[in-house]
């Protein structure tokens, strides 16, 4: 299991029976980002911990997974369990997710990332769609809204990209 699958099944059973039950019924009315599907809730109600985890990893990938359940969790009152939630999850997250909100503000010239990125893990109409947009830091926003879709491999091309172009960004960020 990965470590944000493990944080997630933490998190969801440390709640009681009520408060894991309040959580089922809020996650099927909390808004989703675009591109996924809610869970039906013929199949989330007769769920376990372990296969609620498993269900939410599969839906929504892990990192997205877990940003839903410290949501929900948030909503719910559950400020504490939320945030060892967001604690693990950090622990085992990937650079470009860490860094997210740095890369979005500091990364100045989006296209040769763009360029790099094109064929491998961005489509045409992505790549228009990133290209269109007016500013470098809605650039990236851009391209971060495609990133929950991305596995490991496709970060790690997006951090390579983002090392052949921003070598002094990388750097900096890593060391901070």
């Amino acid at each position: 299991m990965g470590c944000t699958r493990d944080a997630i099944l933490d998190a969801l059973e440390n709640l009681t029976a009520d408060e894991f039950k309040k959580f089922k019924m809020k996650l099927l009315s909390v808004p989703l980002q675009e591109g996924f599907g809610r869970i039906p809730r013929g199949t989330l109600l007769p769920l376990d911990a372990v296969d609620l985890t498993d269900k939410l990893v599969s839906y929504y990938l892990e990192a997205y997974g877990a940003e839903l359940t410290a949501l929900v969790l948030r909503d719910m009152g559950m400020q504490e369990v939320a945030e060892q939630l967001q604690e693990a999850m950090s622990k085992g997250l990937h650079f470009v997710d860490q860094h997210r909100a740095a890369l979005i503000a500091r990364v100045t010239v989006v296209d040769g990332v763009l360029d790099a990125l094109y064929g491998k893990i961005l489509t045409e109409d992505q790549y228009q769609a990133v290209r269109a947009e007016r500013t470098s830091s809605d650039k990236m926003r851009k391209l971060f809204s495609f990133a929950p879709a991305w596995n490991l491999a496709c970060k790690d091309l997006l951090l390579q990209a983002l090392r052949d172009n921003h070598p002094y960004l990388v750097d900096d960020l890593e060391q901070s």
